[in-house]
């Protein structure tokens, strides 16, 4: 196996960083490749040289200038349009065999950039594996904890996303007195938070937004619960929770969140406990 750094190729946020500081605390090297404007600036120690999504060529020729011994990808990345992907990917691989990828879904986009490094030499290795202190323990994280009801509703949405696993739907569920109000789909975590914050605003005014904050007038209860998929392949898709789910549950009215701990990485875990206890949510680690 080649001896070397772990490169970090580095989207957006600040989960590259949080990496490639975890990677260093063990005494491990590390070596950041940004993401040509996408990346955070202000990104850590062991910075190394940009790259481009659109020139796939260069970022091995980086990777090999790093000396890197494997790749984990981390931060986000939207998906550009197909034409530019093609300019730049068709020196290296077909161009059916591209549009093939780019139009099937972001999973298979990723899953072709693994390939795509992997037979240039380049492992492709998971936050789970090379930082696993930032993926959620078994614990409360917060000052409040989930009431009996709370807990209910998370083994219901933990069922929930079981029985749905096989058919690639979706890594989160709201579950609200044992109904499920919400399975996430390809809108993501989020776009599913605001959904079930409509449907609630719908009936009894249940937000009111103050100096730009979310406060709950009236809180109805029913918890976020986040989960992997069975079989996921964490190299690529990996159940994320932060500070603007927090804020974006709070908004809902729900009264926290319960993640599958091991399986799901909280990113700013400090900032996102914070938040949580700021509006009175609880935030838990719980092996389903």
């Amino acid at each position: 196996m080649r001896r070397g750094p772990l490169a970090v190729i580095a989207g957006g946020g600040r989960l590259p960083a949080e990496i490639a500081a975890e990677v260093l605390a063990r005494g491990e090297e590390v070596v950041v490749l940004p993401i040509r404007g996408i990346a955070d600036e202000t990104l850590s120690p062991r910075r190394g040289e940009s790259i481009s999504i659109l020139d796939p060529a260069g970022a091995i020729a980086a990777l090999r200038r790093a000396g890197a011994s494997g790749v984990v990808l981390a931060g986000t990345v939207h998906k550009p349009r197909l034409g530019l992907v093609l300019s730049g990917w068709q020196a290296v691989r077909h161009r059916d065999e591209i549009r093939s990828v780019v139009e099937g879904g972001d999973d298979n986009l990723l899953r072709g950039v693994v390939r795509f490094l992997e037979a240039n030499g380049f492992p492709v290795r998971g936050v789970r594996e090379v930082a696993p202190n930032l993926m959620a323990p078994k614990s409360v994280l917060t000052a409040r904890s989930m009431s009996a009801e709370a807990r209910r509703d998370v083994e219901r949405g933990f069922e929930v996303l079981q029985s749905l696993g096989a058919l690639d739907v979706g890594q989160a569920a709201v579950v609200a007195q044992g109904r499920v109000l919400a399975i996430e789909a390809a809108e993501g975590t989020d776009a599913m938070l605001r959904r079930v914050r409509g449907l609630r605003r719908q009936g009894p005014l249940g937000r009111l937004l103050r100096h730009g904050r979310p406060v709950i007038a009236e809180r109805r209860g029913g918890v976020l619960v986040k989960a992997p998929k069975p079989g996921q392949d964490f190299r690529v898709d990996l159940p994320v929770v932060g500070a603007s789910t927090v804020a974006l549950t709070a908004a809902a009215g729900l009264d926290g969140i319960a993640v599958q701990a091991g399986g799901v990485l909280i990113v700013e875990r400090a900032l996102a406990v914070s938040r949580a206890d700021s509006l009175g949510l609880f935030l838990e680690g719980v092996a389903p």
